[in-house]
């Protein structure tokens, strides 16, 4: 495996890719109306001046408002930390959040609002498939940048779309990886998967499925599914435990993952192993579930993690959300959405000073082998390949019973799972202008 040591993520840190970037061709046309600095070909709605506006779709009331509150905050304290540099090109960036109640209803009456009415010039890290699904093809529409989906399912890259870039390793590859670790350790046995009852669960199961059918495995396989709006999952739980499985997998949300192990390991009694997949590998898991409950659960991630101070990158990451966003824990999630608002940063400043939506999506599909300070693996996309995250590792919940309080904490194992479906790209020069501005990447071109 390349780089220092096994590194984390958390829906994303390899979201941090798009720190670096490439070249973005074209340049765009701000009319009057739009406030433009120069007369230039494009769409530059949201770009004036001074201001560059991003939207972004996250739950912050319902099941999974742990996970969007948080993306959030970590997303406007960078932001704030751009801004208070001057901004991009002498633009201060915008960050509007708009409450998806994480359903496609509340995802498309939010976002239409936010592009009707802010006209912002991009989305970034909108979580949750339903969600997405909800807002997406209005969004395609219109040429609007929707960068860094919180999801992994494949339709959002299967067939790619133009203004479609997604942050998380799909739903089908990590539902592979799973696949392979059961089949590893659990040859001939019994497989018990709790999925949410959408098109993620769906997926992942999917996923899970294909890799048996890949490996010729024996492992037998029953499913459970619940509701996203339903919290309490203890009847899949039992129905699963009288089914005698050896292993159980989850894919869903932190709410019904919490849920699960503490019904597993407290109501019932029963020790036994788990999986739960990477998008709920925060350490607000851990909390809800407790950590007894999560001890020994197996996850993935993609980079490192907000507890491993060990290292330069996290210890300047967690004192400038100390510095900007004061009352706010720096945790997994809160440096998921950091690093999503640093990746935009990157591509903001690889497309220039005249900033256009296609300009900007030219800079997006030119990434070519960067590997960031936190970062498993080199990342590269182009234009058939808008995934920005194609690898990751296997971890599992460790709890440390010698600190006072105890601490918990993801430690990797193995090795490097790669899917990097780009293999073959050149590294661009970044614009003159980018190495005045802050932000990412002092080296565009590191390999």
């Amino acid at each position: 495996m390349r780089g220092p040591t096994l590194k984390w993520g958390v829906l994303l840190l390899a979201v941090a890719l798009g720190l670096t970037l490439l070249f973005a061709g074209g340049c765009g046309d701000n009319d009057e109306e739009n406030g433009s600095p120069t007369a230039v070909v494009g769409d530059s709605t949201g770009v004036t001046d001074t201001e560059i506006k991003i939207g972004t779709l996250l739950p912050l009331t319902g099941t999974a408002a742990a996970w969007g509150i948080a993306l959030s905050q970590g997303m406007k304290a960078y932001f704030d930390y751009i801004n208070d540099q001057g901004g991009l090109y002498g633009r201060k960036i915008t960050l509007i959040v708009g409450d998806s109640q994480y359903s496609g209803s509340g995802a498309a009456e939010s976002g239409r609002k936010i592009v009707d009415q802010d006209k912002v010039f991009a989305f970034q890290g909108n979580l949750g498939t339903e969600a997405e699904s909800g807002i997406y093809q209005y969004l395609e529409e219109r040429g609007i940048p929707d960068m860094y989906i919180l999801s992994g399912a494949s339709k959002w890259t299967v067939p790619v779309s133009k203004n479609r870039v997604t942050s998380l390793i799909d739903y089908i590859s990590e539902g592979r990886t799973f696949a392979k670790y059961v089949n590893e350790n659990y040859a001939g046995k019994k497989l018990g998967i709790l999925a949410q009852n959408d098109e993620y669960g769906k997926e992942g199961v999917e996923g899970m499925n294909q890799g048996f059918a890949e490996l010729n495995s024996d492992v037998d396989v029953t499913v459970e599914y619940y509701d996203a709006s339903q919290s309490d999952v203890t009847a899949q739980v039992q129905r699963l435990k009288n089914a005698e499985v050896d292993i159980m997998a989850f894919w869903g949300a932190p709410v019904q993952a919490a849920n699960m192990m503490k019904t597993a390991r407290q109501t019932l009694s029963w020790d036994v192993p788990m999986m739960i997949n990477s998008a709920n590998a925060l350490d607000v898991t851990a909390v809800l579930a407790g950590y007894d409950n999560i001890e020994g659960v197996v996850t993935a991630q993609i980079g490192l993690q907000a507890w491993q101070t060990e290292y330069p990158a996290i210890t300047d990451r967690k004192a400038i959300v100390a510095k900007y966003a004061p009352d706010v824990k720096f945790d997994n999630t809160v440096l998921g959405g950091y690093a999503i608002a640093e990746g935009m940063v990157g591509f903001l400043k690889q497309a220039g000073p005249n900033l256009t939506r296609e300009s900007f999506m030219t800079a997006v599909e030119s990434l070519c082998k960067y590997l960031c300070d936190t970062c498993f693996t080199y990342a590269s996309t182009s234009a058939p390949d808008h995934r920005l995250v194609e690898a990751e590792v296997l971890q599992r919940g460790v709890v440390d019973r010698s600190s006072n309080p105890p601490t918990f904490r993801w430690e990797p194992f193995g090795d490097l799972i790669d899917y990097e479906s780009t293999t073959d790209c050149v590294v661009p020069t970044p614009p003159p202008e980018a190495t005045d501005q802050p932000g990412p990447a002092s080296n565009w071109q590191k390999q």
